[in-house]
């Protein structure tokens, strides 16, 4: 059964269920970005589906982070997010409130055709609760309810495809992709984690984090975050499809299938831009790169950079520098907000590059003095000035 939702006007198959610690290596991922060309590089949260990639930038690299979780207080009246979308997004109460007025973010359980969004399928109900978009991103949040996890276990959907238009098998239609299951850990501004609620984690008896998948209401929140294919494609007046099948669990690079279904919905995403253009023309300190523009938004940014001499690459490490956060005009420094993306070269010359990162957390773009960025994997990170 599919929903459409009008609110605001490869190709190869990688499995997603990844056993990775997140205690040894939440904080790290987001320093490194260091993946296999055309591979998703998944924390312990993006281990829980199978998708379908499809990347034709040249040496592109595609890097998962998603951090999941949330610390900030529901915003009143029809403006407050879901505890899903909090993680994703750590935010203010007022830029909460903000994106949505502004037409960036949907919040859809506040809506009265809420419940007309909601498919039921093999006893489980999946509804969208919040869409957030903008030029290249997109994040999306579903709950879901009526499926029995037991304690200790990891929710899993088997299979979930994320593509523009009405063929998934069209060129450019399918995007690139992390997604999973909020389990109620976030990370701080050092990347470190710890809990929603400010808490720090706790292990098992096997040294694994504990997790809380359900919220206090027995309910399970599903969260995307999408991207373009392409750099110098935009989602703005896009129709997004979104297409799920089967609910289990996963445990050891293995899914375990216990709820047969489909749930599949359409979004007509909204046509009004959020990204702000800005010419920096800064070389990269002792590299060939030379920073031409950004262009940022409270949740993602793209940087694109002219290469200037023959770039070094090795292994799974394509050159181009690797975007880690901002710093903003108080001094404060947010050196872990990159949360999933891609970077290469917009050719075979290698003449042209560009990174497209996610946030962790909304961001004021006039707040930010500068930007920081690293070499390689385990460099010093490099801070190059914003001037308005």
């Amino acid at each position: 059964m599919k929903k459409h939702t009008d609110i605001f006007a490869e190709d190869f198959e990688i499995p997603g269920i990844v056993n990775q610690k997140m205690e040894d290596a939440f904080a790290t991922i987001r320093m490194e970005g260091n993946v296999s060309m055309n591979k998703i590089r998944k924390t312990d949260n993006q281990k829980n589906r199978k998708v379908r990639l499809l990347s034709k930038q040249a040496a592109a690299i595609i890097v998962c982070v998603l951090a999941l979780g949330g610390v900030t207080v529901y915003a009143a009246c029809n403006y407050h997010w879901s505890r899903g979308m909090e993680g994703s997004l750590q935010s203010t109460e007022v830029q909460q409130q903000e994106l949505v007025e502004t037409g960036v973010a949907t919040v859809f359980h506040s809506m009265d055709t809420y419940t007309d969004m909601a498919v039921t399928s093999g006893g489980v109900t999946v509804t969208p609760e919040m869409l957030v978009v903008n030029e290249k991103m997109v994040y999306l949040s579903l709950s879901v309810v009526g499926y029995d996890l037991e304690e200790g276990e990891e929710p899993c959907f088997e299979y979930i495809d994320v593509y523009l238009g009405n063929d998934p098998m069209a060129e450019n239609g399918r995007l690139n992709m992390c997604a999973s299951f909020y389990n109620g850990i976030i990370s701080d501004e050092n990347g470190s984690p710890m809990y929603d609620d400010g808490t720090p984690l706790t292990f098992d008896e096997n040294g694994g984090s504990v997790t809380h998948y359900m919220d206090e209401e027995g309910k399970l929140e599903y969260v995307i975050v999408a991207w373009v294919t392409e750099p110098e494609e935009s989602l703005l007046g896009q129709t997004l499809q979104v297409d799920i099948s089967n609910l289990g669990t996963a445990y050891k690079a293995a899914f375990s299938g216990e709820v047969e279904g489909e749930w599949n919905y359409t979004f007509q995403l909204t046509d009004t831009g959020s990204m702000e253009w800005m010419e920096i023309g800064k070389e990269v300190e002792n590299t060939v790169f030379v920073l031409d523009t950004i262009e940022i938004s409270p949740v993602s940014i793209e940087l694109n950079y002219t290469v200037n001499g023959e770039v070094t690459m090795y292994e799974d490490v394509n050159g181009v520098p690797l975007f880690c956060g901002v710093v903003l005009k108080d001094g404060t420094r947010i050196p872990f907000l990159f949360n999933g993306g891609m970077s290469g070269y917009t050719d075979d010359t290698l003449t042209k590059a560009y990174e497209i990162s996610a946030f962790d957390r909304v961001i004021d773009p006039d707040q930010i003095s500068a930007i920081l960025v690293r070499t390689e994997p385990g460099a010093d990170m490099i801070e190059i000035g914003i001037e308005r």
